[in-house]
């Protein structure tokens, strides 16, 4: 016949805590070694026993318990349960029977290792996580989304026509992985004293950043921007008599270099060498012709803040 099968092996109990007692010189006057042995035995949790030696091999299921005579009316038991703190906990014998002082010296000790088991077996509280470092939050940040207003100064050298222009600018941007595409306008005019001439633009950029320090970053990038061109002491614009209005248009790259002035705010140079797609021919009052066309160089000076998504914690 088959053999029986045999029994499932149930895994064998956790071992129980070995608990060694040990009095000094002073303690063993007051209490008796032996009795207060066979009354913690006795005390003694489920989970626990009594050591045959106060001393034996280092172990992780070892409660030491030390009995101690600090002054002639107190006795002072010292627990430390595998390898934790030591807790330590005084009783008053003065006046007490030696049988009646080693029975509470066994009640407090069985009390006190029963709270130290409790203590071992409760979950212990993971670590707080760790914060990240301010370079690493602006490391982070450098990637965050972020809307950016700036404004500024702006000055523009063109090769044909009136050869200097001057004004104010305003850009609304919005970065997304370090890349900023801007919409931006203009409003430039030439100096008192020479030809006139206003040039109202808006135009659109994109341009990439790279940090160089936690307040150092350059730009490159493109715009393009179309023009509403007045010249009103010309005597016609696009050939035609009397017209003092037209239109034009530029491209262009876009290099910039900001510092931090503190917190969100900073303080930008940008160079825009380009060209007029567009040129605007007019012919002044004197008969002679001219037009605005040719290299465009822009320099601006701006003052942004920006806004960005929730940093990281």
């Amino acid at each position: 016949s088959a053999p029986a099968p045999s029994a499932p092996q149930l895994p064998a109990a956790a071992a129980p805590i070995e608990v060694r007692v040990a009095l000094s010189r002073g303690a063993a006057e007051e209490v008796s070694s032996v009795r207060v042995r066979r009354l913690l035995e006795i005390e003694l949790p489920d989970g626990a026993a009594l050591a045959a030696e106060p001393v034996g091999p280092l172990g992780d299921r070892v409660a030491n318990v030390w009995v101690d005579r600090p002054t002639a009316a107190r006795l002072e038991i010292q627990v430390r349960l595998d390898g934790r703190a030591v807790v330590r906990r005084q009783i008053a014998v003065s006046g007490l029977t030696s049988d009646v002082a080693a029975r509470l010296v066994a009640i407090a000790a069985s009390e006190m290792i029963l709270a130290e088991m409790r203590r071992a077996r409760a979950p212990r509280r993971p670590p707080p996580p760790r914060r990240p470092t301010p370079d690493e939050v602006e490391l982070a940040s450098r990637d965050l989304d972020a809307l950016s207003v700036s404004a500024g100064p702006y000055a523009a050298v063109v090769s044909g026509g009136p050869h200097v222009l001057g004004g104010a600018g305003l850009t609304l941007g919005l970065r997304r992985l370090r890349l900023t595409e801007s919409l931006f306008a203009r409003l430039l005019a030439t100096p008192s004293g020479g030809e006139t001439l206003r040039w109202l633009e808006g135009g659109f950029s994109g341009d990439y950043r790279f940090w160089l320090a936690a307040s150092w970053r350059l730009s490159i990038g493109a715009a393009a921007s179309v023009a509403s061109v007045r010249l009103p002491a010309a005597a016609s614009v696009d050939g035609i008599a009397g017209e003092r209005d037209t239109w034009s248009a530029r491209a262009g790259l876009g290099l910039g270099v900001e510092t931090r002035l503190g917190g969100p705010v900073w303080l930008g140079l940008t160079l825009d060498p380009g060209v007029v797609l567009r040129p605007a021919p007019y012919e002044a009052e004197g008969g002679a012709a001219g037009a605005v066309e040719g290299v465009w160089l822009g320099v601006g000076l701006s003052l942004a803040t920006e806004r960005r998504s929730s940093p990281p914690r």
